[in-house]
C-alpha cells in the first residue's frame, strides 16, 4: 500500500502527511530556531557593542518567540486541509437583494453570507500570531531599554533614569493599542478607520471619565520638561521626605527614610510647593547642647572652640559653621551649633550627621564635664502665710 496515494474523507493522503510533517517541526525545533534567530537578528542591528549580550538577549525572547514560531508551523499545517474544513459549514445564511433598489421589479439576487471551520480556523490563528508577535516586540523593547537604563546608571545620568521608564511605559501602551485595532481589522473585519473617526466623537466623554488620569499623566510630562528634580534627589512634598525612586505615567515612587515606598499623584507634584534639598548643594543641622553651671569663661571658650574645630574636620560639613553661647537655662548653660553637611551623590545625611554628633559628645565632655539635663531638687522650708495673719490683725 503506497501511503502517499489514496483518500480519506475525500482529500489525498499527502495533506495529512504534511500536516503531521509542520505540526513535528514547530513542536521539536521551535527552540532550536528561536534560538538561532534571536542571536542572527540581535547580531544584525546590533553592532560594535562592548559588551555581547547576544545570549541574554536570546533567553529573554526566547519563549515568545518559541511560541510564534510554533504558531506558524501549525498554522501551516492546518491549511493543509483547508479543502476539509472548508466543507465544514459554522454558519449560513441566504439574502435576497433587488438589483436596483428604485425599482419593485427588480430581479432578486441570492447571496449567501457563510462562516467555515476553515474561516474560524484562520481567524484564531491570526489573533494567535499577532498576540504572540506583540509579546515578542514587548520583550524586544523592555531589552534595549534595561540595557539603556543599566548604562543611565553606570554614567550616574540621573536625567536619563528619570525618562527612560516613562518612554518605555509609553512605547508599551502605543504597541498594545495598535495590537488592539491590527486584531479588530484582520480578524473581526471591523474598519479601523470609521472606529478611529469615531472615537474622535466619543473622545469627549472618555477625556471627562478619565480627567484624572490624564491629568496626572500630563503632570509626568510637565515634570520632564520643567525638572523639579531626577531620579535620586532628596525632596518633600505635603509632609513626604524621601529619595526619588520613579516618575510613572499616575504617580511618583518616594523612598522615605524608614524605608517605606510612598506613590504621589504626579498632579499634587505640580500643584503643591515641593522642597528639593538637593539642588542646594547643602543641608543645615541645628542643636542645642547645655553645659553645667560653674564653668570658668575660658572652660566655655575652650568647649565652643573644640566643638567648632572638630565639625570642620569632617568630609561631608561644607560651608560655615557656627557654635556659639546662646542662653542661660533653667537647667544649664545653652550653646547653639549650626552646620551644613554636603548633599550629593554617595552622601549618606544620616551617617554623616551621626559622625558629627560624636564629635561633639566628645568635645563637651573633654572640655565642659559633660551635658545637662532637667533635674529637680526638694527644698524643705517652713511654711508662710502672711495672708491669713493680716487678716487677724484687721480684725
Amino acid at each position: 500500500m503506497n501511503f502517499w496515494e489514496g483518500k480519506l474523507l475525500g482529500l489525498e493522503l499527502f495533506h495529512y502527511w504534511r500536516c503531521l510533517g509542520f505540526l513535528f517541526i514547530g513542536f521539536f525545533f521551535k527552540g532550536l530556531i528561536s534560538r538561532f534567530l534571536s542571536k542572527y537578528v540581535f547580531k544584525l542591528f546590533v553592532k560594535d557593542e562592548e559588551y555581547d549580550y547576544s545570549d541574554s538577549f536570546a533567553m529573554h525572547i526566547r519563549r515568545p518567540l518559541s511560541n510564534f514560531i510554533f504558531i506558524v508551523f501549525a498554522y501551516l499545517a492546518f491549511m493543509q486541509l483547508a479543502p476539509l474544513f472548508g466543507k465544514v459549514w459554522l454558519f449560513k445564511q441566504q439574502v435576497e437583494k433587488h438589483t436596483d433598489p428604485l425599482l419593485m421589479d427588480a430581479q432578486k439576487v441570492l447571496t449567501v453570507k457563510s462562516f467555515t471551520l476553515l474561516t474560524l480556523g484562520r481567524n484564531i490563528f491570526f489573533f494567535l500570531q499577532i498576540l504572540s508577535f506583540t509579546q515578542i516586540v514587548l520583550r524586544v523593547m523592555v531589552f534595549f531599554f534595561s540595557r539603556l537604563e543599566e548604562r543611565a546608571i553606570h554614567r550616574a545620568d540621573r536625567e536619563r533614569q528619570q525618562l527612560l521608564p516613562l518612554l518605555r511605559d509609553v512605547l508599551r501602551v502605543l504597541i498594545w493599542v495598535t495590537m488592539i485595532f491590527v486584531i479588530l481589522g484582520v480578524v473581526f473585519k471591523v474598519n479601523v478607520a470609521a472606529l478611529v473617526a469615531g472615537l474622535g466623537v466619543g473622545g469627549i466623554a472618555i477625556a471627562f471619565a478619565l480627567k484624572d488620569s490624564l491629568e496626572n499623566l500630563l503632570s509626568s510630562f510637565m515634570i520632564l520638561l520643567d525638572k523639579p528634580f531626577v531620579i535620586g534627589d532628596h525632596v518633600k512634598i505635603n509632609g513626604v521626605e524621601g529619595n526619588v525612586e520613579s516618575v510613572g505615567f499616575r504617580s511618583t515612587a518616594i523612598r522615605t527614610f524608614d524605608q517605606s515606598l510612598v506613590s504621589l499623584p504626579n498632579r499634587n507634584l505640580i500643584s503643591n510647593a515641593l522642597e528639593n534639598f538637593t539642588q542646594r548643594g547643602m543641608r543645615r543641622v541645628r542643636l542645642v547642647v547645655g553645659v553645667p553651671y560653674g564653668l570658668s569663661v575660658k572652660q566655655l571658650q575652650d568647649t565652643v572652640t573644640a566643638v567648632r574645630e572638630r565639625i570642620n574636620t569632617q568630609a561631608h560639613v561644607t560651608g560655615t559653621t557656627n557654635v556659639y553661647v546662646d542662653n542661660f537655662g533653667d537647667s544649664g548653660i545653652e550653646i547653639v551649633i549650626v552646620y551644613f553637611i554636603r548633599v550629593a551623590e554617595g552622601v549618606n545625611f544620616t551617617a554623616a550627621k551621626e559622625k558629627v554628633n560624636y564629635e561633639i559628645y566628645e568635645a563637651v565632655y573633654q572640655h565642659a564635664t559633660g551635658f545637662v539635663f532637667p533635674t529637680q531638687a526638694l527644698v524643705k522650708a517652713d511654711v508662710f502665710d502672711h495672708v491669713t495673719k493680716a487678716d487677724n490683725k484687721a480684725s
